[in-house]
């Protein structure tokens, strides 16, 4: 009698091990680790922030890309993978009480641009009227790959110009004309936030830090001498003469020299960098020895500002004989 009391009183004992299913302590836990990669690249990606979502719990990946969670509820599950610069991910696993489990995320970056720039230019001529017109470059990446990216382009308010890549610069540019923008005046640039662009081939879109105009030069040199207001006719090394323009910032002059035959100009002569305290040069001051051969030419001269906006002065024409 007192065994079968003793036997009774064994079978209604609380089950207090957690690990007991039928114990009022029994948690159905599980761990999940993983790691974070660069689709195409398996470059690990630290700093990434991986969430257990409908448990409350994050953590993020280390140097290695590698993250892990413990203890946490059995069952399905989903977990988000989010980095800034890639597109987030979220994948859904089914652990088992007690169980591991481990996730590898493969996450596609966007495009990167750097560097983002644009230069503005006035070219004065006698007609119609001064052209206007922008240089825009930018560098480009792509951490999964540089065949990845699909396409680049400036925007601006609502307007969006398509950039090519150059072989000689490296770089994503584009020239954009006045009659292209509002108001068909550069001028409406000033002081809007401008953006370099960039989307991949699966849709991930990045973008530059908003970049600005930084000026618009009107005022220019002014060719004295040789021109063709006073029908000026000068021998073979000219000495060029000019009035510097009224402005307030630093510049240096660039001036340009051509040969005129039947009313088309080849350039055959540049000189860059020229200090703003010159008012005239002696042609060709750059000790290559070249002299002009008699015929038809034009002369023009630049002021050029430290973030290389440029102003070109109207042509001046001279005879050599």
């Amino acid at each position: 009698m007192s065994l079968l009391l003793s036997l009774g009183a064994c079978s209604d004992a609380p089950h207090s091990n957690p690990l007991d299913p039928q114990s009022p302590s029994f948690k159905s836990l599980a761990s999940v680790s993983g790691q974070v990669t660069i689709r195409n690249q398996g470059t690990p990606v630290p700093g990434a922030t991986i969430s257990c979502i409908g448990q409350n719990i994050s953590t993020q990946t280390d140097a290695n890309g590698r993250f892990s969670f413990a203890n946490i509820s059995s069952g399905a599950i989903a977990l988000s993978c989010l980095k800034e610069g890639f597109v987030s991910d979220t994948q859904r696993v089914s652990l088992d009480p007690g169980g591991s489990t481990s996730v590898t995320f493969a996450l596609n970056a966007a495009p990167v641009i750097s560097a983002p720039r644009i230069v503005t230019h006035k070219y004065d001529q006698y007609y119609p009227s001064p052209q206007y017109f922008v240089d825009i470059s930018a560098s480009v990446s792509d951490p999964n790959g540089i065949a990845e990216i699909d396409s680049v382009w400036f925007a601006v308010d609502t307007l969006a110009f398509p950039m090519s890549y150059s072989v000689s610069s490296k770089l994503f540019e584009t020239t954009i004309y006045k009659y292209d923008f509002p108001t068909n005046s550069i001028q409406w640039l000033v002081g809007k936030p401008l953006l370099v662009k960039s989307m991949d081939r699966y849709g991930a879109v990045g973008s530059s830090a908003a970049f600005f105009v930084s000026r618009v030069i009107e005022n220019t040199a002014t060719p004295d001498y040789p021109t063709s207001l006073n029908n000026d006719t000068t021998g073979s090394l000219p000495l060029l003469k000019w009035t510097a323009p009224t402005v307030t910032f630093n510049y240096s002059y660039t001036l340009e020299l051509a040969r005129v035959d039947a009313g088309v100009e080849t350039t055959v002569w540049k000189y860059a960098q020229l200090n703003s305290f010159f008012s005239e040069l002696q042609f060709p001051s750059d000790n290559s020895g070249l002299i002009l051969p008699s015929g038809n030419y034009v002369w023009r001269i630049s002021i050029v500002d430290d973030f290389e906006n440029s102003a070109r002065s109207k042509g001046a024409y001279f005879v050599v004989k």
